[in-house]
């Protein structure tokens, strides 16, 4: 496994479960222990019964091995099972945590799905790791012990028995070579049918719409046939190896006991020793537990390279530098210095240069894909440039700490997820320590109060039972924005699918909210640019002017930004009224 794909993230796993591990090991050994002297002793006890001396101490024995062999088995299994499920819990917590910690930059191509089939499915295979390893070896032991108590026993028969060895040795090495690229072929199928299945579910409702169903429906089943051709192969190589072992393994028990009857009737060895030859040959050539082991770390080894793809995004990393004296009542002043951002090849931002001043209001405005959205990451610092600098009161952002960024700078996105038990969890994310009036207070100033309390159970009603329109949506993460006091909020369009009467309630409780606070907001309707004491008017990842609404209204290519939106369906004045 060494140098595989997924080979370092399972020695990581198999580190934190060292103490489960070694106890695993322990107990294991003693299990072993006790089944490797069984036959010795039981071939003791044949010899005394045929001499009539000590039988009944040996059957003793033997009934003494048979319980402790029992106990410590059912006692291994019980810890393989904990040490499986801490496994399980620490690919699911790494994992999460890494792409959480990357921030919202492209990852991989399974989006959501992929991600929700890796933290299951993928996750679950690489658990049996730790256990599979333990056990691959602990099922080589009786192997090794066998074969020195025959060439103990006999020379012949150890002979013999060592014959058949390398033939064992390379049918279970081809098994694990062959079963390692299925089994990885197979999960990666398996996600994509998921990731597939998870983006058609996310757009049910555009998929009736549209009267796409039977395309959506061929586009999520368009792996399966890899599926299960890989599937099949996997099937038709256990099929093989069974096979092998069936007719390997039996020829090479008649061979041992067949020498041993010789040497039974050359008086070289004697009754018990037969049986007890008999049994370590059984032992030696029963690694039919060993393929299994070495299936189920192929699958780990499979499993935690598909995880890889995630624990190998960049972490963001925090200083510890502070905003410069305590938090002032106005707001925080933003400034990108030759901002540039690259995604995917693709030039998002080049040689941006925006200073907001603090407390002041600001637009960024310009058509789709342009690098608005883009820009108001950058300010809240979700993401870093890949040159350039992000200066937050002065202060590179990358240098200031994680509780600063968090109590300092507050988002509402066009699409705010809903998170929490219920509503009162979702307003109240991000926000430790704050009580139901708070909730209720943030709720008013977004004017979501009035649907909310016609909820079954109000604040309190599940997030999972309620079904809200877009502008609902975008008034429950405004709420969110003003659940707790912030210097820099970040508002990426997060009024887009009000009408224009609440939108224009919303700027002013905004206005009122968020007093002395700095304010970038995406701004798609003419109306909102007007409210903001400057515009940057962005063209291609590039600012092309910056001024006031008034100001850019005589240019023709700003206007004809607002032109082209659906919502004001009449041309607008500078001040976006209808005319």
């Amino acid at each position: 496994m060494a140098g595989g794909a997924g080979t370092r993230l399972l020695r990581t796993a198999a580190r934190t479960q060292a103490a489960g591990a070694a106890v695993l090991v322990a107990t294991g050994c003693v299990s072993a222990a006790a089944q490797l002297a069984l036959p010795a002793v039981l071939g003791k006890a044949v010899d005394a019964l045929v001499g009539g001396i000590g039988f009944g101490r040996w059957l003793a024995a033997c009934l003494a091995l048979v319980v402790v062999y029992v106990a410590f088995e059912a006692y291994s299994d019980y810890r393989a099972g904990a040490v499986q499920a801490r496994s399980a819990l620490f690919f699911r917590r790494t994992t999460t945590g890494r792409l959480v910690g990357a921030g919202p930059r492209p990852r991989t191509d399974g989006g959501p799905g992929g991600f929700a089939a890796c933290i299951l499915e993928s996750a679950a295979a690489a658990a049996m790791g730790t256990n599979a390893a333990v056990w691959l070896a602990l099922s080589l032991l009786p192997a090794l012990v066998s074969l020195f108590m025959l060439w103990r026993t006999d020379v012949w028969i150890g002979l013999v028995f060592s014959c058949g060895l390398p033939v064992v040795a390379w049918c279970i090495r081809s098994f694990a070579v062959d079963s390692s690229l299925l089994v990885t072929r197979y999960l990666e199928e398996q996600n994509r049918v998921s990731s597939r299945l998870a983006e058609a579910l996310g757009g049910a409702r555009t998929i009736a719409a549209s009267h796409t169903l039977e395309r959506e429906v061929a586009r999520v089943v368009e792996p399966l046939p890899r599926l299960r051709r890989s599937g099949d192969a996997l099937w038709r190589l256990q099929a093989k190896v069974t096979a092998q072992s069936n007719v390997l393994f039996p020829l090479l028990h008649i061979a041992v006991v067949a020498t041993a009857g010789l040497e039974l009737g050359r008086g070289r060895i004697s009754s018990g020793q037969l049986l007890a030859a008999s049994e370590y040959t059984a032992m030696g050539t029963g690694l039919g537990m060993t393929v299994l082991f070495v299936n189920q770390l192929a699958r780990a080894r499979s499993g935690a390279g598909q995880l890889e793809t995630y624990t190998a995004l960049p972490t963001m990393e925090y200083g510890t530098a502070e905003l410069p004296g305590p938090a002032p009542a106005t707001g925080l002043g933003v400034e990108l210095r030759d901002v540039t951002l690259r995604r995917a090849g693709r030039t998002v931002l080049s040689g941006v240069d925006i200073a907001v001043p603090p407390g002041g209001t600001v637009a960024l405005v310009g058509r789709s894909g342009s690098g608005k959205s883009t820009v108001a990451a950058l300010m809240g610092r979700l993401f870093d440039p890949d040159r350039g600098t992000v200066l937050l009161g002065g202060v590179p952002a990358r240098t200031l700490s994680r509780a600063v960024l968090r109590h300092s700078v507050v988002f509402a996105f066009e699409r705010p997820e809903l998170i929490g038990d219920d509503i009162a969890d979702t307003i109240a994310a991000g926000a430790p320590n704050t009580t139901l009036d708070d909730v209720v207070r943030a709720a008013g100033l977004a004017r979501a109060a009035s649907f909310i309390e016609k909820m079954p159970d109000g604040y309190r009603t599940g997030v999972e039972s309620v079904v809200l329109s877009g502008g609902e949506m975008q008034r429950l993460g405004l709420a969110r924005a003003f659940i707790r006091p912030a210097q820099l909020v970040l508002l990426d369009d997060a009024t887009s699918s009000l009408d224009m009467a609440t939108e224009y309630e919303i700027d002013r409780a905004l206005a009122a909210g968020t007093s002395g606070a700095t304010r970038v907001l995406v701004a798609h309707r003419a109306s909102s640019a007007a409210r903001a004491d400057t515009v940057v008017w962005l063209d291609a990842g590039k600012v092309r002017a910056t001024g006031t609404h008034c100001e850019l209204w005589e240019l023709p290519g700003y206007r004809a930004i607002f032109q082209e939106q659906t919502e004001p369906r009449t041309p607008l004045d500078p001040e976006g009224a209808a005319r």
